[in-house]
């Protein structure tokens, strides 16, 4: 399940479903099943980020400066390629609220078989048994 998580100090109620939707849509074009890609926006204060001693939203004048840090858990089988053509539908689908270069991306490669819904964790009610999966390893086979 590839997991974006986007913190940003914008508050418009419109951008999260409509990244969300960009992002997903590119997803299944490429192979994702779309019901398997996971979007949270996550707020962050202008006053809880800083480059350096400065508070990254901040500016001498004016209002805040938008800015996002986005954070992408995906397969560790998928290829650069998809990683940068992701990174490239996400600036797309923030701008152009939020400008390219105050958008910082992540990702974080993860096993597939380590990623796991709370349902595939679960033994069944009838406990361990001569058919029934005595691991979590078995129980979720790659």
């Amino acid at each position: 399940m590839p997991t974006i998580t986007v913190e940003t100090n914008l508050e418009d109620p419109l951008l999260p479903r409509r990244a969300a939707k960009a992002w997903s849509l590119w997803m299944r074009r490429n192979g994702v099943d779309i019901n398997h890609v996971i979007t949270k926006f996550l707020p962050l204060p202008d006053d809880r980020v800083f480059s350096g001693p400065f508070p990254l939203g901040a500016t001498p004048s004016g209002p805040p400066q938008p800015f996002a840090f986005v954070q992408c858990s995906i397969s560790e089988t998928r290829s650069p390629g998809f990683r940068a053509e992701l990174a490239e539908q996400i600036v797309r689908a923030l701008g152009p609220d939020v400008p390219d270069e105050r958008i910082f991306i992540r990702f974080d490669l993860v096993d597939p078989a380590l990623h796991v819904t709370g349902a595939a964790a679960v033994r069944p009610a009838e406990g361990p048994g001569p058919s029934a999966p005595t691991d979590f390893a078995e129980r979720n086979p790659r």
